[in-house]
């Protein structure tokens, strides 16, 4: 699924709207009324909603909601955070249309909140329709007042488009919101549902298609793509009837130490279970034994007897005759960052010439060696946690904005990057 950021969808409203001649009204209708529909699908013990809508096309996508809730037996107030004569195109619409309905419509400025929420028959859903997707700075005013007053509440909360007071276009938690259980959003997810820490606030994410015809996504061109099912459906490819471990490549994992066996052992069993025909380990003697006890289909080659602690530069001859005839090649993995391994890891990156993975402690290294990255293969996957993202990279706000470092050392290494989080 595509992942768009807020200009690109301002852009496909444009042209649905002013090239494709399909008024937005009907756009904010399709928005409102599906919104409405996933709100009593995901809560059919409940029959009242507080809306709290706001002065935009995200206030005016909640007083839709209003009607559609009202119209199905629910019991609806609209909380307006700030005067309806700000309203305006089709909010103003839609506050028109509501206004001639049995619905309360309350002012934030004339209304005690506590007041407004015991006065329902039974507690309602909250509804966050007071802020859409172009926030880019500090909340403050009603907005904040009534996020602040409402946080920490056990009222189950649906944001629409996402949680007023998060940038879209990034991780960042730019605000203290008020945090969704369900996040109902229009025609494709935002960098915000996806990636930490604003995901966090988000809840379950549900994409409505509210029309948008899939030439005009077409044309905006976007390139960033969430990593689901249906994307591994599409790369999955169904293994022969007379396949055989020789048919599925043979992969080459290059680190351990004694202090840190395990990590040999977990990337070894995950490479068997990714698929790999054939997993070879190069490791230091004090590796072996606890790795084929772990995983005996593996095939070890052996820096030293039980008392190797490290590779270092004379397992360069080992490292060349185990390279041979492999598809691929990961290293990094318990590896440690000691002096000699790293005169061993400096010599070996020239060597590869198959795709190549560098994790770990093969990161440390390259970021404590930066005239290594010269030595590596084109399109090298490197795979850092937030601490080595920071040590190869010097950004110091690796975890508030994860996409975005990503893409940089993406661009400036020509590498694909993965960069651990809860997303991976």
């Amino acid at each position: 699924m595509l992942l768009a950021q807020t200009a690109q969808i301002r852009e496909a409203d444009r042209i649905q709207i002013e090239d494709r001649n399909l008024p937005g009204i009907l756009l904010m209708e399709q928005a409102g009324r599906l919104s409405a529909e996933a709100i009593r699908a995901r809560y059919p013990e409940r029959r009242s909603a507080l809306i709290l809508a706001g002065p935009g096309n995200n206030g005016g996508d909640g007083l839709v909601i209003a009607r559609y809730l009202l119209l199905a037996g629910w019991e609806v107030q609209v909380l307006l955070s700030h005067d309806p004569a700000r309203y305006a195109g089709d909010a103003l619409i839609n506050y028109r249309i509501i206004a001639e309905l049995p619905v309360p419509l309350l002012r934030y400025e004339e209304e005690d909140l506590d007041e407004v929420l015991a006065s329902f028959r039974q507690p309602p859903v909250l509804v966050d329709a007071l802020l859409g997707t172009g926030i880019r700075s500090e909340l403050r005013g009603p907005v904040a007042e009534i996020l602040a007053a409402l946080r920490g509440t056990p009222l189950p909360v649906v944001a629409i488009d996402l949680p007023s007071g998060l940038s879209a276009d990034t991780g960042e938690a730019i605000n203290e919101v008020l945090p969704a259980d369900f996040t109902l959003t229009f025609q494709l997810p935002k960098v915000c549902h996806h990636v930490t820490p604003a995901a966090l606030a988000c809840g379950e994410v549900v994409v409505l298609d509210i029309g948008i015809w899939p030439e005009v996504i077409v044309q905006l061109g976007i390139r960033r793509e969430v990593l689901d099912l249906a994307c591994g459906r599409a790369w999955y490819r169904p293994r022969r009837r007379d396949g055989h471990k020789g048919s599925y490549g043979h992969a080459l994992l290059v680190g351990g130490s004694r202090p840190m066996a395990g990590a040999m052992v977990l990337s070894s069993e995950a490479a068997l279970a990714g698929g790999a025909g054939l997993v070879t380990v190069l490791a230091p003697g004090s590796v072996r034994l606890p790795l084929l006890a772990q995983a005996p289909e593996l095939m070890c080659r052996a820096f030293g007897d039980e008392a190797c602690v490290r590779l270092d530069e004379a397992a360069v001859g080992l490292f060349d005759e185990a390279l041979r005839g492999k598809a691929a090649v990961a290293i990094g993995p318990g590896l440690g960052t000691h002096p000699d391994t790293g005169a061993f890891l400096e010599s070996i990156l020239p060597r590869v010439q198959v795709p190549l993975v560098l994790d770990a402690d093969a990161l440390n290294l390259l970021a404590e060696h930066p005239h290594w990255w010269a030595t590596l293969p084109e399109a090298t996957i490197l795979t850092p946690h937030p601490g080595e993202m920071k040590r190869l990279t010097g950004l110091a706000n690796v975890n508030t904005r994860r996409l975005e470092a990503a893409e940089r050392l993406a661009t400036d290494r020509n590498a694909i990057v993965i960069l651990k989080g809860a997303g991976t």
